[in-house]
């Protein structure tokens, strides 16, 4: 994990679902390219960490890396009281994560017993914005934002997207 003690507190915070590859590693990249603090929520700590290296990017300042395993639901509520021991308010959150896996032929699992893609792309991030969103009320920013993206459904060439 990358700790924050130094970090502005006057800089927006964002946390990014997914942010050590692909659209959410780019999204984090934007974000702190414009001042923001991001708050890297991720599965593996030390992808994460690498991704930021390769990108130059991760002075304490700017990025914060706790784990996040959308796929259980109490890694989502430790997450949420990881984020609240920062102190910082949450400006935006942006949901970006998730599992994409069209070939298995037998079905993964949660460790709450749900199908892995459903727990982790839907069931996760809800209860993640449901648990966040008193924080992004809370927050002093004028212009609060939920983001959520939905990278592969959106492509129609992708089996997702059909």
């Amino acid at each position: 994990m990358t700790s924050s003690p130094s970090s502005s507190p006057s800089a927006p915070l964002a946390i990014v679902t997914g942010a050590s590859s692909g659209v959410g590693l780019w999204t984090t990249k934007a974000l702190i390219d414009q001042g923001w603090t991001v708050v890297m929520a991720c599965r593996d700590g030390a992808k994460a960490q690498q991704a930021l290296v390769e990108l130059g990017l991760g002075r304490p300042a700017e990025a914060i890396i706790l784990p996040l395993d959308l796929s259980d639901l109490e890694s989502v509520k430790a997450f949420v009281e990881l984020f609240r021991g920062l102190n910082r308010p949450l400006t935006a959150l942006v949901i970006n994560a998730a599992v994409y896996k069209p070939l298995l032929k037998e079905p993964e699992w949660s460790a709450q017993g749900y199908e892995l893609s459903m727990a982790t792309n839907h069931l996760g991030h809800f209860l993640l914005a449901r648990l966040l969103l008193d924080d992004l009320k809370a927050s002093p920013a004028a212009d609060k934002r939920l983001i959520t993206l939905g990278t592969v459904t959106a492509n129609s060439k992708e089996l997702g997207g059909k």
